[in-house]
């Protein structure tokens, strides 16, 4: 992968030539300027440079251990300090406590440059006193000395102006939305981002933090079918939301995003630093769906231990005011800070599993998926493609259906004849023995294993059923327990054998018996549930 380069000199690139005016000589829009650093040292002076074109600029740091405040304080820039808990909250602890000269704010970031066409419309704009809460701006990403015009997306838009009396900011991902009740408008000129100001390990490391809290966004976010009508909104920032959601749903996330920058977007078109770019996206995808799939299995196994641990009619949970007890990144519930029990509150179930599942008396709430991607992708295959074919063969095909099973995983032996019109969920758990035949309409539902030793016959419409759900816990997870059905046993027609039952040598089930324990071998057993009615003679 090629190593992003530093950050060029403001004239270099035809992105830049909006700069070769000194910013003193800009013309001065009435605004204040917040700019948001940590470890900022080789990016605050040039950023203090492109706001030079305001009298009023303040620097909130939010705990920098290089040099960045000391650099801002001796060009004469005054200095507040923060710690950051949230991009949202940071934004807000400024338009709170920073004394600003101005009532409409900027806030850039330190490897951010204002142009003098923004500035120049800034002014033009709150010259008409607009009663906008604030405006969405586009930025121009630069990397490797030119603009990313395409792969980047242009024009993505921020919200950066906005009125400090109207408007507050909320978390959202790594990011922030605006909270406001006003109008949003949009301005036309773009600032400039230096995302790779700091070189590509920085990108990285950042990159990486962010997606920590995507990942976590995504665990608490609820998407709904009615926020996709937004995919083809006219407005471009809910466009943009929707369609970001959507991709919360897409299996190849990794690939979806690199091909939609590379080709949706036309970043072929930026060369080689495009390349690269669609390149860094999708291993930013890649680090969010690998920490957003161990959350849901680190969440998953917290229930486990919840439901394990509490009784079913009242659920409680470790609750001290001003504390959280519940590790946001691992999904564990913590005892360690509240060694004394009696100080634990009994709170009803659905503050901690969510209204629908913590009812007392109420549905049940299904598990996510147990499937792994791979499985559910070699299932759709199945479904739309194989299944249709093993469907459409003729009648004595018998072995181009046994090939088609074994691409899919299936252990089959010589001499098995399926009929077409079988029906096999989960090809890949089939072990099928040598003779074994299988008559119409049959259901191998092979959630878990089903093994047909040799010679064992499975006659029409009979339903082979390895997989059921525990009924006793609330998440109703599924289990998947085997079937095996001994050497010479013949299932009669429409017989249900259900999961975890095993059915001795030379058995023989009646026809519409439903088998749900062992068998014992060479028995002929009928009825519901079957029981043995005689010994099995063979002459």
């Amino acid at each position: 992968m090629t190593t992003a380069t530093a950050k060029p000199q403001l004239d270099v690139t035809e992105a830049m030539k909006s700069q070769a005016v000194p910013a003193t000589e800009w013309r001065r829009a009435p605004v204040s300027v917040v700019i948001l650093t940590l470890n900022e040292e080789i990016n605050i002076a040039e950023a203090i440079a492109s706001s030079a074109w305001s009298d009023d600029v303040h620097v909130l740091d939010s705990g920098s251990t290089d040099r960045t405040c000391e650099i801002a304080q001796e060009l004469g820039i005054k200095v507040h300090v923060h710690p950051f808990r949230s991009f949202g909250a940071q934004r807000n602890w400024a338009i709170d406590n920073i004394p600003l000269k101005y009532n409409w704010v900027f806030h850039l970031d330190a490897d951010e440059r204002f142009t003098q066409e923004l500035v120049s419309e800034m002014d033009e704009t709150l010259l008409e006193e607009p009663f906008e809460a604030g405006f969405q701006i586009p930025n121009k990403l630069i990397f490797q000395g030119r603009w990313l015009r395409f792969s980047a997306g242009y024009p993505t838009y921020q919200m950066r102006l906005f009125h400090k009396e109207r408007m507050r900011f909320r978390d959202y991902g790594h990011g922030q939305r605006e909270a406001t009740d006003g109008k949003v408008g949009f301005l036309k000129s773009p600032y400039l981002h230096y995302s790779f100001s700091k070189g590509l390990y920085d990108w990285l490391d950042k990159h990486n933090r962010y997606s920590s809290l995507e990942a976590l966004q995504t665990m608490q976010h609820t998407r709904s079918w009615a926020g996709f009508t937004n995919l083809f909104s006219r407005d471009a920032i809910k466009r943009r939301r929707a369609w970001k959601d959507l991709g919360y749903s897409l299996p190849f996330r990794p690939f979806v995003r690199w091909f939609y920058t590379m080709f949706i977007s036309l970043g072929v078109l930026d060369g080689s630093a495009g390349w690269t770019y669609a390149r860094l996206l999708a291993m930013y995808e890649q680090m969010t769906v690998q920490k957003l799939r161990l959350l849901k299995s680190r969440r998953a196994a917290a229930r486990e231990d919840f439901e394990k641990d509490t009784t079913p009619q009242v659920k409680t949970k470790l609750f001290v005011a001003g504390d959280e007890q519940v590790d946001r990144l691992d999904g564990k519930l913590r005892t360690d800070r509240h060694p004394d029990r009696s100080q634990i509150e009994p709170v009803p179930a659905h503050y901690y599993m969510g209204e629908d599942e913590g009812r007392e008396l109420g549905q049940l709430a299904p598990e996510s998926s147990p499937w792994t991607f791979k499985e559910k992708a070699a299932r759709v295959l199945w479904m739309l493609v194989a299944g249709p074919i093993f469907r459409v063969t003729f009648h004595n095909w018998y072995g181009l259906r046994v090939g088609i099973l074994r691409i899919f995983g299936a252990q089959i032996g010589h001499g098995v004849r399926i009929r077409p019109t079988v029906k096999i969920e989960v090809p890949w758990n089939l072990d099928l023995r040598d003779s074994v035949t299988v008559g119409d309409y049959a259901i191998l539902y092979a959630l878990g294993k089903i093994t047909i030793c040799e010679r064992t016959t499975i006659s029409q419409y009979a339903h082979l059923c390895a997989g059921t759900h525990d009924f006793t816990n609330r998440r109703f997870p599924l289990i998947r327990d085997p079937i095996w059905l001994g050497p010479d046993v013949w299932i009669g027609a429409d017989v249900f054998v259900g999961p975890d039952v095993k059915i001795g040598r030379l058995s023989v089930v009646g026809a519409r018996s439903s088998v749900y324990k062992d068998l014992e071998p060479g028995m002929v057993y009928v009825g519901n549930p079957a029981k043995a009615i005689k010994q099995r003679e063979l002459h």
